[in-house]
């Protein structure tokens, strides 16, 4: 498994565990690699293009993950104007956990 292949993986574990931090320095690791390999004129479309969904697909997992942290101080807030505890989630047709 070549270095790029094993970021972009290590890259998706904390992104989708939440470990944004992580991902960050990560990501910062692999641009580096991403660098070296542009300099030494080994860089093709189809890794420019794996590069592109792998950033959509971090972009997706943190609207996410940001949409649902929104929900849940949402409904503290409602909560706290109405002066009652928050309740445990309805059960919902389909739950997303990132």
């Amino acid at each position: 498994m070549s270095p790029i292949v094993s970021t972009e993986s290590r890259i998706r574990e904390a992104v989708a565990s939440g470990e944004f931090e992580r991902a960050q320095e990560l990501w910062n690791t692999y641009v580096v690699q991403l660098q070296e390999e542009l300099q030494r004129g080994a860089f093709s479309s189809r890794q420019l293009e794996e590069v592109r969904r792998l950033m959509d697909w971090c972009r997706g997992v943190a609207l996410c993950t940001r949409l649902h942290a929104q929900d849940r101080l949402n409904s503290l807030l409602v909560a706290a104007e109405y002066g009652n505890p928050p309740s445990s989630p309805a059960r919902r047709i389909v739950q997303v956990s990132v």
